[in-house]
This record gives structure tokens, C-alpha cells and sequence, in this order.
């Protein structure tokens, strides 16, 4: 019976500490961006946050950083915009962005924008889920993973409401 104990206790100890990270990282009102395999949520520390900013001209646009995705040839960045919208988020130009490759909006619901530059590819996504936006740029080294992962059909599934 000791042994029973014994046994059950570690077994019980053993299953609470293995931790499965949840395939969904939630937003806000019920609204979940999915993750695939190889992501993971990281940490947004100080050189993260340089990452995110050094993207933006000015903080005439306020996306605050809510979640960092990292795999191991791309970033996931996403932010919740406030006092704006999806107008003026489509409007507003990111610096350290050459060629523009791909636009499209409905001014209203979403935007999505691709941009390559020397090194990487860039993504950005904004959507409106009941006057609530969330922002998500993707820096990816390889256009491959981009257009497969970051395109204007994948992209908007991973969001769960």
C-alpha cells in the first residue's frame, strides 16, 4: 500500500509538471491567434522590443507590443493598436521598408501588406474584430516560409474567435 502511495504521488507529480504549451495564444474577447508547430511564445525582452519598434518612424501610431512568436527562420510580432484604425494603420508607413510586393485592404476589417528588403521578408496584418485591432508583423529570412506561412489566405485563419 506504501508503494501504491509511493507510486501514484510520483506519477501525479511527474503529469502536473510536464507543461504542453497551448496551441493558441488569446487575445482578448475570446479571440485566439493559433500557433503551428515550431512557435512558440517567447519572452518580449528589451532587444525584442527594439526589434518591434526599430520597424516604426514615430509613435505617431500607438501599437503597443502584446506577444512575441518566435520559430526558428521567422518572428512573430503582435500588437494591439489603440486610439486608431485599420485607415490609418493602412495609411502609415513603416520605415526600413524598400519594395513593396503586395497591398491589399478594405479600409475597414483588415490590411495586409508585404514588403522585401534586402535580408527579409515582412508582413504585416491588422484586423478589426469588433472595433478591437490587432496588429501582427512577421519577419521572416526566407520568402519561401513567408508566402506560405504569412500569405493573405493563412494568415487571417489563424485567428480564432
Amino acid at each position: 500500500m506504501k508503494n501504491l502511495i509511493l507510486y501514484l504521488s510520483i506519477c501525479i507529480t511527474i503529469a502536473s509538471c510536464s507543461f504542453k504549451q497551448d496551441s493558441n495564444v488569446l487575445l482578448f474577447n475570446n479571440i485566439s491567434f493559433e500557433l503551428h508547430e515550431g512557435e512558440k511564445v517567447v519572452k518580449i525582452d528589451p532587444k525584442k522590443k527594439e526589434i518591434f519598434d526599430s520597424y516604426f518612424n514615430n509613435k505617431s501610431i500607438q501599437i503597443p507590443l502584446f506577444k512575441c512568436i518566435k520559430s526558428d527562420n521567422y518572428i512573430i510580432f503582435i500588437g494591439i493598436p489603440f486610439n486608431t484604425s485599420v485607415k490609418e494603420l493602412t495609411n502609415y508607413r513603416l520605415k526600413n521598408t524598400l519594395h513593396e510586393t503586395f497591398f491589399e485592404s478594405d479600409s475597414i476589417t483588415y490590411y495586409y501588406k508585404t514588403y522585401k528588403n534586402q535580408e527579409e521578408q515582412v508582413t504585416i496584418y491588422t484586423r478589426n474584430f469588433s472595433d478591437n485591432l490587432v496588429y501582427v508583423l512577421a519577419i521572416s529570412d526566407s520568402a519561401k516560409i513567408s508566402d506560405t506561412l504569412f500569405n493573405l489566405e493563412t494568415l487571417p485563419k489563424r485567428f480564432n474567435k
